[in-house]
Formats: structure tokens, C-alpha cells, sequence
């Protein structure tokens, strides 16, 4: 068995403008493992200002898996990732991939028995201006998305309430709205703009503000439904946020969290806790978003999931999945179903 490491670098389109920076491209290293032409891919993509490895981190541990890696060695070399989970998601990813190849099923089945064939996802929104962020939706719900997530926090609550408001007149009712603070307020602040919105019919704010107790708190005093994302990067942290009793919604990516093992034992959790799976990837590579389409799938259910982040990018290493009438139709093909090209 070899793990070789292909790095890139991948333009935006346009940047992504969240409440803590503007992002125009994404660095990132595929990895694959196999031996004798039958070969599974991973990813790794950590966000600058979002992950707690760099891409530099990631680099230099996954070299070292590399050079240390045997098939006798595979489960030690996964632990000693754990603590770099991108890394870690890149390779428990392509083993993923591999095993699925050589079972002759697709990943997605390989993960659930009761894998669906197709998922729905959400358009992202940027925090733009109204008049774009408007046009912007307008065109995604014309493309056949019903529903969207709006970044929020990077503004003034005022401008967030509007725009927001906004954005429900021009779509109509029946389109789910979805936000994310990335952790932009403080509690005070989170609950008062979420009281503003409770009658534009927002489905869930993610991150309202930083950290499950406070994140918490604002879902126990919030008449929007709130969502743990990036203060819950671990399982440990997943079942604390779930104990609370007051986040209605988890967000899983499985390229933060480690792969797609670990991503489907934090959705196993949350359906234990009876609480809403949203599965996201995190404008990582056609390969990563791949593995957060299959770990949707495996989800099992008709929510919507934040896996639609390929047209963001202006290029790719590989063909990215289509989004058809808001769905991604999952691969059928052994394995990931997706290959650089």
C-alpha cells in the first residue's frame, strides 16, 4: 500500500465573505491510498480562520503518515492524525473509498444500509450587500434550490435583519431560510436579532455566537432554532452540545471532524438525541465534497445539506458533482464515484 500526496490551490469565483473573513481561495492536499491500480481518494482543505490546523500543519503530518504508513500500521497511523483532523479526514477518506471500491458498492451504501440515491442541498449566500445577496437568491430558488443559507454577523444587526427580510419577500414562503453567525454576537445580541427574524420564518441560525454554553443559552431563549457547527469539532464536543438540550441542530463535516467514520458516528448521536443532521462540506476540493455528498446520503433523510459548495470555485481537481433542481445525485459507482482528473 502507498499514500501519495498531491497538493493544490483553487480560486473562488468571487470571495466568500463571512463574519470573521473573506475567503478567495482554497489550499488543499489530495491523498490517495491503494496498491496495483485500485487506489481510493481523500481530501484535505483546512479554512484559514476557521480550522485550527494550517495547511502547512496538515501538509507536514500527512508526509510523515506517508513515510510510516505500512498495511500493518494503518489504524496506529489514523490515531496518531487524530489530533490534525483534516489530515486525518483525508486519509480515513480514501481507505473509505477504497474499501467501498472493493466491496463493488458506493461509499454512501458502504456507510448506511439505508443510504439515498439523491440529496437535497442548500444555495450558500454570502454576506453581501441586500441588493446581490437578493439577486443571488432569487437565482438560486429560480435554479430549482429550496433552500438557503444566508451568512450573517459580518454586518450591523440592522443590515442583517433587512437583508435578511428582503431576501424572504423576493423568494416567497415556502423556501427555507437557514443563517450563520459564525459565532459574530454575543448572547444578548444573538437573541435579539433572532427575536427581529422570528417573522421571516428562518429555519435555524447556526453559531449564533461562540461556544456550545453560549450557543445553548441563546437556543434556550431564542424563538429561532439554533445549530452548533464550529464550537462542536470533535465527537466529545457533538455529545456536549447534544446534552445541553437546547441545540436543535447539528452540522457535520466530515472533513472537520476526521472523515467518514467519525462524521457517521456523530450523526448516529444526534439521531439518538432525535436532533436534525446537517452534513456540510467546507468549499473543499470535487474529492471532499464528494465524501461529504456520500456521508449525506447516508444521513438517510429529506433535510437539506450545505454540500452545493462545488460552483463556488472558479476550478477544480476534479469533475464536481451536479446540482439538478436543488439535488445532488449521489455516484453509483464503486467507491467515491469521483477521481481527479
Amino acid at each position: 500500500m502507498t499514500l501519495e500526496l498531491r497538493p493544490y490551490e483553487l480560486r473562488l469565483v468571487s470571495p466568500m465573505v463571512t463574519s470573521y473573513r473573506s475567503i478567495a481561495s482554497r489550499r488543499g492536499v489530495l491523498v490517495s491510498f491503494g496498491s496495483h491500480g485500485s487506489i481510493g481518494w481523500g481530501d484535505a482543505c483546512p479554512m484559514e480562520g476557521w480550522s485550527r490546523s494550517s495547511i502547512d500543519d496538515v501538509s507536514r503530518r500527512l508526509a510523515v503518515a506517508a513515510a510510516q504508513l505500512d498495511p500493518e500500521r494503518v489504524g496506529a497511523v489514523l490515531e496518531m492524525l487524530e489530533g490534525v483532523p483534516e489530515a486525518r479526514a483525508a486519509l480515513a477518506g480514501a481507505i473509505h473509498d477504497l474499501s467501498a471500491r472493493r466491496a463493488g458498492v458506493p461509499l454512501s451504501a458502504l456507510l448506511s444500509a439505508t443510504a439515498v440515491e439523491r440529496v437535497r442541498v442548500n444555495a450558500s449566500i454570502g454576506a453581501a450587500a441586500t441588493p446581490r445577496a437578493v439577486s443571488e437568491a432569487s437565482q438560486a430558488v429560480a435554479a430549482g434550490f429550496t433552500a438557503l443559507k444566508l451568512k450573517v454577523g459580518a454586518a450591523s444587526p440592522d443590515d442583517d435583519v433587512a437583508r435578511v427580510g428582503a431576501i424572504r419577500q423576493a423568494v416567497g414562503d415556502e423556501v427555507e431560510i437557514r443563517l450563520d453567525a459564525n459565532g459574530a454576537w454575543d448572547v444578548d445580541t444573538a437573541v435579539a436579532v433572532l427575536d427581529r427574524l422570528a417573522d421571516s420564518g428562518v429555519a435555524f441560525c447556526e453559531e449564533p455566537t461562540a461556544g456550545i454554553d453560549a450557543i445553548a443559552a441563546v437556543g434556550s431563549r431564542s424563538a429561532v432554532p439554533v445549530a452548533v457547527d464550529e464550537s462542536a469539532r470533535s465527537i466529545d464536543d457533538i455529545a456536549q452540545a447534544l446534552g445541553t438540550g437546547a441545540i436543535d441542530v447539528v452540522v457535520v463535516k466530515p472533513q472537520a471532524l476526521g472523515g467518514p467514520d467519525l462524521a457517521m458516528r456523530a450523526v448516529d448521536l444526534a439521531r439518538a438525541a432525535e436532533v436534525t443532521v446537517v452534513v456540510t462540506s467546507m468549499i473543499d476540493s470535487a474529492i471532499g465534497v464528494a465524501h461529504a455528498v456520500h456521508v449525506a446520503a447516508a444521513v438517510g433523510t429529506e433535510v437539506a445539506h450545505g454540500v452545493a459548495t462545488s460552483s463556488l470555485l472558479a476550478e477544480d481537481v476534479a469533475q464536481a458533482l451536479p446540482v439538478e433542481d436543488g439535488h445532488i445525485l449521489v455516484p453509483t459507482l464503486p467507491g467515491l464515484g469521483v477521481s481527479p482528473v
